[in-house]
């Protein structure tokens, strides 16, 4: 017993400034560090301060007496584990922009704790505790650690970039796409009417990671054909129906050229993405930044449209976050669907 409490108290001064802030908190338990993502009535949607502590944290992680990390979500926040990035701060960071700046740089708040995270990930075991759905960063963030546990089988995953108007970045999109395939990547870029299951995800995880080179290009193939119909402004094949992404901010076409050029990449380079020479990263990025750099009004005007009208944007969890429609609102405005010709 005294053992223990002398290492909570060497853990606690361990931490020292890097202690709870808003919307995330610190716990040990053993040679654990417990760090639990909390901001309920945003339903533990991820805050500047929480990603710049994380940050810090990761950083100085083989400095402090732990062996592992954990990664929870506060299960106040209702059915959503983790709603993504923090829209304020968010458009916050996209105000502050000048022209040709790139919003998802590797200084980015979040961009940065991710790449983190999976950084100590290859030397310690890091997991993440998932009860509830997440969306956008915060699918990104579980999946940057190396065991995900799925405590609801209901749990579901939407990455609603294409219509928010951003594209994601080079590297976190590529390792999201190791974990779980392009197919299952783009289907999730590509529409919320067909729920993609955390659950499912995770029972593949070995699967996907077995694949031979043949069969990552071929799972990658139909990823490059659901983003080049995008590109073109047509609807995307999944299964045999077809879905149409609502361009709300003018800028789904550049980001699906960014896309297009990150899953050529990841094909041929694989594991050694990030380790690429300099030029080449600039070639591969250069769509990516360019749609990055354009977050103008049109991106705090889609954010708004959301806040307001969240069915537009995320049809499977607008009942998981309690988003009722209006009376005069259609119930699939963003969702085109068809038979698939013969």
């Amino acid at each position: 017993m005294q053992h223990d409490v002398n290492f909570q108290d060497e853990a606690k001064r361990a931490v020292l400034g890097l202690g709870d802030v808003a919307g995330m908190r610190y716990r040990t338990s053993d040679r654990t560090l417990l760090v639990t993502i909390t901001d309920p009535p945003n339903h533990n949607a991820l805050t500047r301060a929480a990603m710049d502590s994380l940050y810090e944290t990761l950083r100085r992680f083989h400095e402090l007496p732990f062996d592992r990390l954990t990664l929870d979500y506060d299960t106040a926040s209702g059915s959503v584990a983790c709603a993504g990035l923090n829209l304020k701060d968010f458009e916050a960071a996209a105000r502050q922009l000048r022209a040709g700046e790139d919003l998802l740089a590797t200084d980015s708040y979040f961009v940065r704790a991710a790449c983190a995270l999976r950084r100590l990930s290859r030397t310690v075991p890091t997991s993440a505790f998932v009860d509830g759905h997440l969306v956008g960063a915060g699918v990104e963030l579980a999946l940057s650690c190396r065991e995900i546990v799925c405590a609801r089988s209901d749990s579901k995953i939407l990455l609603p970039h294409l219509r928010i108007g951003v594209p994601y970045h080079t590297s976190g999109l590529c390792h999201m796409a190791g974990v779980i395939g392009w197919d299952v990547m783009s289907r999730a870029m590509v529409t919320d009417a067909i729920p993609v299951l955390l659950s499912e995800v995770l029972a593949d995880r070995e699967k996907i990671a077995r694949l031979s080179p043949g069969e990552r290009i071929r799972d990658a193939k139909v990823a490059l054909d659901r983003m080049a119909a995008v590109f073109h402004g047509l609807p995307a094949r999944i299964g045999d129906a077809f879905f149409a992404v609502e361009d709300r901010t003018g800028k789904t076409r550049s980001i699906a050229e960014a896309h297009l050029l990150q899953i050529m990449s990841q094909v041929f380079f694989g594991g050694e993405i990030d380790a690429l020479p300099l030029a080449l990263q600039e070639i591969i990025d250069a769509p990516r930044v360019r749609a990055s750099s354009r977050a103008d009004s049109r991106l705090a005007e889609s954010l708004a449209a959301h806040r307001k009208r969240p069915k537009r944007l995320n049809h499977h969890f607008s009942k998981a976050i309690g988003a009722g429609l209006s009376a005069d609102e259609p119930g699939d405005s963003d969702v085109i669907m068809s038979a698939a010709p013969n």
